[in-house]
């Protein structure tokens, strides 16, 4: 009698196990250089052109105020010996204000284009990310990988670039 139990229970440990190993996907492995794909979107040249635009913009006025303050210390070189301490010691904290003032307007640039580009870019890379999704889905794999920040150490898999790129119309 145990026998035909152990035997009975055996062959539903079978039958209940078959389907779940026939059920297990293979894993499907793929690679993408985002940054490849990114720079082959056709918005990316005019988010670069508008970034440009406003560096040279931005350094315009810095060019601007360095020479302003450039002035300022060379007529303080001249005339500060000819000048009374309390001339002298004004002339001393204009150029000092200037000379951080600059300091801060280059940090504030130096944010806001960072700002700038980031907002800019945001549409593409979503637009990049959803394109990634669906031929992950469509093609069925399982992960894929971004290579472009030198991280995977193996690329095996399939790169899936081409995929992505016919899917964003490149």
């Amino acid at each position: 009698m145990k026998y035909i139990v152990s035997l009975g229970l055996m062959m539903a440990a079978f039958l209940f196990a078959t389907p779940v190993s026939a059920q297990v996907m293979e894993a499907r492995f793929g690679h993408i250089d985002t940054q490849s794909l990114l720079e082959a979107m056709p918005e990316r040249t005019s988010i670069q052109t508008e970034i440009e635009t406003a560096a040279a913009q931005f350094e315009q006025e810095i060019v601007r105020m360095q020479g302003e303050l450039e002035s300022k210390i060379g007529e303080y070189q001249q005339k500060a010996e000819t000048w009374p301490a309390a001339i002298r010691a004004q002339k001393e904290q204009e150029i000092t204000g200037d000379q951080q003032g600059l300091e801060q307007f280059y940090g504030t640039v130096q944010q806001e284009l960072a700002s700038m580009e980031a907002s800019l870019l945001e549409p593409m890379i979503e637009r990049a990310r959803v394109a990634i999704e669906a031929v992950g889905a469509e093609e069925g794999f399982t992960y894929i990988f971004d290579t472009s920040s030198g991280a995977t150490v193996y690329n095996g898999g399939e790169d899936v670039l081409p995929l992505v790129k016919a899917k964003l119309g490149l």
